[in-house]
């Protein structure tokens, strides 16, 4: 290791099981639009359901853990994403489910010059479902505004 020289990796058709994974988890970033707010104008609306996207089925029996999630959601013919879930791990679990940790929604206005983070919604850790399209934890959830004008926790979702 010491030469200067690099270590290549090449792709095998092993590594498509994070690419399903993956796409298991985009599934997750309808919890951004459909979490909180339905829309947001001057108040925010907290759903008690989530719903996730179908997606999940393309990734099947997946096994491994996938790092650093970063996921967006477009509505329409958005350019920019309307809302982007955020997760330190995602681990799939039996019946098709996963354990999302550190997870954190973020949801944004854009203009033609800006982008507003409307609100954000935290909790150390949630179990999805996406067969039955939920989203379930026993712990901890906070939504915020970055302005501060917002605040409200909760226990269980």
């Amino acid at each position: 290791m010491g030469d200067g020289h690099r270590e290549t990796r090449t792709m095998s058709l092993g590594s498509i099981k994070p690419i399903a994974l993956g796409l298991g988890l985009l599934a997750l970033v309808s919890v951004a639009a459909l979490l909180v707010a339905k829309r947001h104008d001057k108040r925010l609306a907290l759903a008690k359901a989530v719903t996730l996207s179908a997606l999940n089925q393309a990734a099947g029996a997946v096994d491994g853990q996938a790092r650093g999630i970063r996921f967006p959601t477009y509505e329409g013919d958005a350019k920019r994403p309307t809302s982007v879930l955020l997760g330190r791990t995602a681990e799939p679990v039996a019946g098709g489910k996963y354990i999302v940790t550190d997870m954190r929604v973020e949801n944004y206005t854009h203009s033609a010059n800006t982008t507003v983070t409307n609100f954000v919604i935290e909790a150390p850790q949630c179990l999805i479902d996406p067969a039955l399209k939920i989203a379930t934890s026993a712990g901890r959830i906070v939504v915020t505004r970055p302005d501060g004008s917002f605040m409200t926790t909760g226990i269980g979702f």
